[in-house]
């Protein structure tokens, strides 16, 4: 049998590959360990006759962590189903178990496994990881956040002001912003293919991705809204609507941020920044992208019929 065949000649040379999913050095491209016999019998024993062997190779597999991952996806390339749906189950196992230096990469070998020219390892490789979305979202937001991107959650009370799109729930991913703090450079991004629903990806002038990646990145997130800023200073408003008579209609007002902190309301109508005027939400957006973070403007708004004038310092996108 072909998968046999596939992992005697792998195990024959008795290595497995315990490489991190982003290599940073020739060092680190030489990292092997020996993988233990028992392991290689397990492996072996996913294609057994005998139902009872199966399973206690399935279950036990799992605990050799990531050292057993590459054997696996040889065998999901074999010509045993029967070995293809355990090896996935075993990967799945592993990712579940959450150890540090195997979990990335066995959510990186199922998201390849999505890719298979075996239709059946390929849906059965979607299968596993759709059973795991909430805990696989929850990590990559946790990886966005430590290589310098920002992530904004939805709250409730987000939710009850502006209803998304979908079927959002408090605690799902509102926006991202990438700026000149990403440090995850292109491989970083397959966190961000991870999240669900993503509503807005913001891209602050200063980050260092290829429009190559973001062009890529934008196939994967066709749902998802890309907005550039000129810079990372930000007023933290929404717009309110379309007007016919020029300005700005307030929409959401963010917590703890600029707009909020000098006083500006949902529902006010900004006429000026900075002296200059506003015809909508998009020419006030390249109005803002002409300051910094830090700096202090004048905004001339309408609230009720009276005109106020407020001085604002904007706050900045990369902020935590």
């Amino acid at each position: 049998m072909l998968t046999r065949v596939i992992l005697i000649a792998g195990c024959a040379l008795i290595t497995a590959s315990i490489l991190h999913c982003e290599v940073s050095n020739a060092k680190d491209a030489e990292k092997t360990t020996k993988l233990p016999q028992q392991a290689i019998e397990y492996i072996l024993d996913l294609e057994s006759d005998d139902f009872k062997t199966r399973e206690k190779a399935t279950r036990a597999l799992p605990e050799y962590g990531e050292q057993v991952i590459e054997p696996l996806l040889k065998v999901t390339k074999g010509d045993s189903l029967e070995a293809s749906v355990r090896a996935i189950l075993v990967i799945e196992r592993i990712y579940q178990l959450g150890k540090k230096g195997s979990v990335d990469k066995a959510e990186d070998a199922l998201d390849a496994l999505t890719e298979a020219p075996n239709p059946s390892v390929a849906v059965r490789a979607e299968e596993a990881i759709d059973r795991h979305v909430g805990f696989r979202e929850e990590r990559a937001v946790r990886e966005i956040r430590k290589l310098g991107g920002k992530v904004k959650l939805w709250t409730a009370e987000d939710i009850a002001n502006g209803p998304p799109r979908g079927n959002t729930k408090p605690g799902q991913v509102k926006y991202l912003v990438i700026g000149a703090k990403w440090r995850g450079e292109e491989q970083g991004l397959r966190y961000i293919k991870r999240i669900s629903q993503l509503h807005t990806l913001y891209m602050i002038k200063g980050h260092s991705l290829k429009e190559e990646a973001l062009d890529d990145l934008r196939k994967t997130l066709p749902g998802t809204m890309f907005q550039t800023r000129d810079s990372d200073a930000m007023l933290g408003i929404s717009g309110g609507g379309n007007t016919i008579r020029g300005g700005c209609l307030v929409g959401e007002v963010s917590e703890g941020l600029a707009a909020q902190k000098a006083g500006i309301q949902s529902g006010d109508f900004i006429i000026k920044f900075n002296k200059e005027d506003v015809e909508d939400f998009d020419s006030l957006v390249k109005l803002i992208g002409k300051k910094e973070a830090g700096d202090t403007v004048d905004v001339v708004l309408m609230r009720n019929g009276m005109i106020k004038t407020l001085k604002v310092t904007l706050s900045s996108w990369l902020d935590k």
